[in-house]
């Protein structure tokens, strides 16, 4: 029994999944290929942002949509509890990398100057 529920859920998945990229396909066809003979461009380019909008709202009605609804719900809670560093440990962080960069660019600077003269004395 629960066998057969798992597939009518995966089949719903992929079924609403498939519907939302045909319907983006079809948006796309409609805005590239205009076979309704649109002039201007403002109705192809509604046309296309409809058929997005509505590609949308079919996939978050989809079982996936639904979890990634929730997944991006868990997210937001998640990021509330970050305890993010403050200014001043933010500048003087950047502070650092900024000087270890330098010095490393110094050191590769150094570096390829000796190489330089090694590869100029042994070709003179």
């Amino acid at each position: 029994m629960s066998k057969n529920k798992e597939s009518q859920v995966k089949a719903e998945s992929l079924i609403g999944s498939i519907v939302s990229i045909l319907i983006v396909i079809g948006s796309l066809v409609l805005f590239y290929l205009d076979p309704l003979a649109l002039n201007t461009t403002l109705y192809k380019v509604l046309v296309l942002l409809v058929g997005l909008v509505l590609a949308g709202f079919v996939f978050f009605k989809s079982p996936q949509g639904i979890r990634l609804n929730v997944f991006f719900k868990e997210t937001k809670i998640e990021l509330r509890k970050v305890v993010w560093p403050t200014k001043d440990e933010t500048i003087k962080t950047t502070g650092m990398i900024m000087v270890a960069v330098v010095i490393v660019a110094i050191f590769l600077w150094i570096v390829d100057a000796f190489f330089t003269w090694a590869v100029q004395l042994l070709t003179n």
